[in-house]
Order: structure tokens, then sequence, then C-alpha cells
């Protein structure tokens, strides 16, 4: 499994976590796609602080790197880097080169 698929795969595991406390019909589809902010999202506020609460935590066991994920340079993007899972997974992506590499 590459880097890419390890922060995709970490993603899946905090929507498994949130997908245990919702109903059917509200569950998160793990996909590359899906949205995760807006109107096509179906998370609510605190299911999102939920998710990259978990997704750090996700992040932190698979790649030994301490991230936060919801912080200025995230709410300053022209694009949301909380779209969707790709979107979310490419940040992490850049964060944790920027980490590795002594930036922030």
């Amino acid at each position: 499994m590459n880097n890419s698929e390890t922060m995709v795969a970490a993603i899946y595991r905090a929507i498994d976590w949130i997908n245990e406390e919702l109903p059917v019909d509200r569950k998160i589809i793990k996909a590359p796609e899906t949205k995760l902010l807006g109107p096509k999202s179906v998370l609510d506020s605190m299911r999102l602080v939920t998710l990259i609460v978990t997704t750090e935590r996700e992040i932190q066991e698979a790649f030994g790197v301490a991230l936060t994920l919801a912080d200025e340079r995230a709410l300053s993007m022209k694009e949301s880097p909380f779209r969707s899972i790709q979107s979310l997974a490419d940040y992490i992506g850049t964060l944790i080169i920027d980490a590795r590499n002594g930036r922030e």
C-alpha cells in the first residue's frame, strides 16, 4: 500500500468509527469523491469535527506524524481540503511532507 492509499485507508477507518453511530440512510460512503463539506455532505458540523479529529489520530498511528488538520492554513485555502475524501487525503499528504521537512 502506497502513502496515498494509506492516507485514504486512515480516513476510511475514521469513517467506519463515525458510521457506527449513524442510521443506515446517513452513513458516509467510503469513496474518494464523497463530499465531506457542503450541501451534498451527509455530515453535520459536529460529525465533520469528529471525522477530522479521528483522522488525525489515525494518521498519527499510520505515519507517526502528529498533524492538526483544521488550522489556519486549511481554513485560509481557496478550496477547502475538507470538500471530499480525496481532497482531504491530498492535503494530509502535503502536511506530512511539510512535517517531515521541518515546515509547518
